[in-house]
């Protein structure tokens, strides 16, 4: 009987633990494995294999959901994962899922400069110009110098894609604020307006009226188009 009760309560001490049970180095090389699909997920992006990309960003969230580490470093591939396949859904122009997806991705990691500037752009694309604002706002204070073209993590993994940067981001916040008649500070006491955001990208931009900026927006649009063959 004490042999029982000595067993039993061996058991409830080892259900009590509160961890994996697995050592730090097991944990690493769980981490290291999910880490090491994403440069092979985004490289099917990439490729031109959006549904594919989704599949297999698809299957990383799958295979996350068996990693027994930190929460935090879960939430951080998780959130990369739902990005990839939000920026695969808008390149579809399923515009539905690729908002929930980046909400998902921006809800895991509030750090995801990517996934915020992604959704900033479905979000201008969808005449939600306040959501367009805040988002290309969030995008620019969690990475002043953005670039998805050069994406990568802490151990150098490759997450790049497209070429958008934060210029175009700016030009977003821009033209979200003009469509929500934030001109100028001449017109509006306000820093968060559209000239504002021109005279970052330009310097020496001086607002005169809407037309005037308008056309100014126009230009910036086209020299980005013409720098690159992606964008919104």
């Amino acid at each position: 009987m004490k042999r029982f009760m000595a067993l039993a309560l061996a058991l409830v001490l080892a259900g009590c633990g509160g961890g994996s049970g697995l050592g730090p180095q097991e944990l690493k090389k769980q981490e290291k494995n999910l880490r090491d699909r994403l440069p092979i997920d985004w490289g099917n992006y990439n490729g031109g294999g959006y549904q594919e990309a989704i599949d297999f960003f698809a299957n990383t969230l799958q295979q996350a959901d068996t990693f027994e580490g930190s929460e935090a470093i879960l939430n951080e591939i998780k959130s990369e994962a739902h990005n990839g396949i939000a920026w695969s859904f808008f390149r579809l122009q399923d515009l539905e899922s690729a908002w929930n997806s980046f909400q998902q991705a921006t809800r895991l990691n509030r750090r995801n400069a990517d996934a915020w500037a992604g959704w900033a752009g479905l979000a201008l694309a969808s005449q939600r110009y306040n959501d367009a604002a805040q988002f290309a706002s969030q995008a620019l204070e969690s990475n002043l110098d953005y670039n998805s073209a050069f994406r990568s993590d802490e151990s150098a993994r490759a997450l790049g894609h497209d070429r958008i940067d934060s210029r175009h981001v700016r030009l977003i916040l821009a033209e979200a604020y003009f469509q929500l008649g934030r001109y100028s500070a001449i017109d509006r006491a306000d820093p968060n307006n559209a000239a504002a955001q021109i005279r970052l990208l330009r310097g020496s931009y001086n607002f005169r009226d809407p037309g005037q900026l308008l056309a100014e927006m126009s230009a910036i649009s086209l020299e980005l188009q013409q720098e690159t063959s992606s964008g919104f």
